[in-house]
């Protein structure tokens, strides 16, 4: 019997511990106790690695900027990303040069570099390529404003103009 005074506590079932997962990959954390062996020097660990067959296959241009327009498609929503990946660029098996014309495209392309070189690995089966960037600048031209200005600029493209002025003795300030 039971008494009043106390709860019946039901009792629990016991569940037993997972056994641990066991990975078939090398072990890369350090052992305290494997640092030292029993002279006292520091013992050297060799990683090994695993290598891998990474895939070299030729690439065609018209494929190349298919996988680039794919790529851009993707980072539409991204105006200025998506403004550089509709820039001209260069292919020089394994580089493709991009260039830039501010140092803030620089930038730009950086933030998303790893996954757009990656992208193209994938899609190329082609480990070796890369991309380089080429600041340059950017030829600006003068805004034409004034009328002498207007007019200097017309006389740059076609000289007679100049001498007509001069012959019928017209001032550029109409």
């Amino acid at each position: 019997m039971t008494q009043p005074d106390q709860p019946v506590i039901p009792p629990q079932p016991t569940t037993p511990d997972p056994a641990p997962v066991k990975s078939s990959r090398p072990k890369a954390t350090l052992s305290i106790s494997g640092i030292f062996n029993k002279n006292g020097s520091s013992e050297k660990i060799q990683e090994t690695v695993v290598e891998e067959k990474l895939p070299k296959e030729t690439i065609q241009i018209s494929r190349l900027k298919e996988v680039w327009a794919e790529y851009a498609e993707q980072r539409k929503n991204q105006a200025a990303e998506y403004q550089i990946l509709l820039r001209e660029f260069e292919f020089n098996h394994p580089i493709i040069n991009v260039t830039l014309t501010n140092p803030v495209e620089e930038t730009l392309i950086e933030n998303f570099r790893r996954d757009f070189v990656q992208f193209l690995r994938d899609q190329l089966k082609n480990s070796d390529l890369t991309i380089h960037t080429v600041l340059k600048e950017a030829t600006a031209n003068k805004v034409i404003y004034t009328s002498k200005e207007k007019f200097d600029h017309l006389a740059e493209k076609n000289p007679y103009l100049k001498e007509l002025k001069d012959r019928l003795g017209l001032d550029w300030d109409f």
